[in-house]
């Protein structure tokens, strides 16, 4: 994920996002969950999940507003990007 979206500093999410371990490694679990999705529905679940845990990182107001744009475009190209694989397999 890193080379695509530049190379964040320790501590950092994406390049100028940075946040609490916990909720940085829970996130990289989710993004990990939808790029290897072994089908379609698993891999929307995933996003969904991914997805939920940004809203409520927004809701909370951990992070500035142009941050929660960046992390659900990330997921959104993440999910685009393995749902193209998958249906490439069929």
């Amino acid at each position: 994920m890193s080379g695509r979206y530049g190379s964040p500093e320790h501590g950092e999410f994406l390049p100028g996002i940075v946040m609490p371990p916990e909720i940085h490694g829970l996130l990289r679990q989710r993004i990990a969950e939808i790029e290897t999705g072994d089908t379609a529905v698993n891999c929307l679940i995933a996003q969904a999940r991914a997805e939920s845990l940004v809203e409520a990182l927004e809701v909370l107001r951990v992070l500035p507003a142009h941050a929660i744009e960046r992390l659900y475009l990330v997921i959104e190209h993440s999910a685009k990007a393995r749902l193209t694989e998958l249906d490439g397999q069929v």
